[in-house]
């Protein structure tokens, strides 16, 4: 079978099953990595690629992993209504500020200083482990 029926095939075995927008196999990350021609070969090629740099190949692989699901993937998924960053929604809530215009809550936004919401928590992180490695280079000259 080549590649376009097995797309047909793969497409009229979603809408048996309850539509496009559930997994064929259980998880969406199953369904990535169980095609023949792309799954796990463009990921390896993707995350052994260094000319990209380590924070998109990490990004890219807690998001395969699903173990930090963000408002962007529930939406496409068809499980949110809206892709807005809710932690930053939150801080705007509590600041009395509008809440149009949020930014899209992805990896990218979650894990860099941009989102609002998290700057508190992203601070308190950074100088947790500033203090253990600190105490750790303290130790280790006594």
């Amino acid at each position: 079978m080549d590649e376009v029926g097995l797309k047909k095939n793969c497409i009229k075995e979603k809408k048996k099953m309850g539509g496009i927008h559930r997994p064929l196999y259980g998880t969406w990350v199953a369904d990535f990595m169980l095609r023949q021609v792309a799954g796990r070969f463009m990921l390896w090629k993707y995350l052994s690629d260094n000319k990209i740099p380590w924070q998109r190949r990490r990004q890219l692989g807690m998001a395969v992993a699903e173990n930090t699901p963000t408002a962007s993937s529930l939406t496409k998924m068809g499980k949110m209504q809206t892709a807005g960053c809710r932690p930053c929604r939150i801080a705007r809530v509590a600041r009395g500020e509008s809440t149009d215009g949020l930014a899209a809550e992805t990896h990218g936004h979650m894990n860099c200083a941009g989102c609002k919401g998290m700057a508190k928590t992203f601070t308190a992180v950074h100088h947790s482990i500033w203090r253990h490695l600190y105490d750790s280079m303290h130790a280790a000259q006594k």
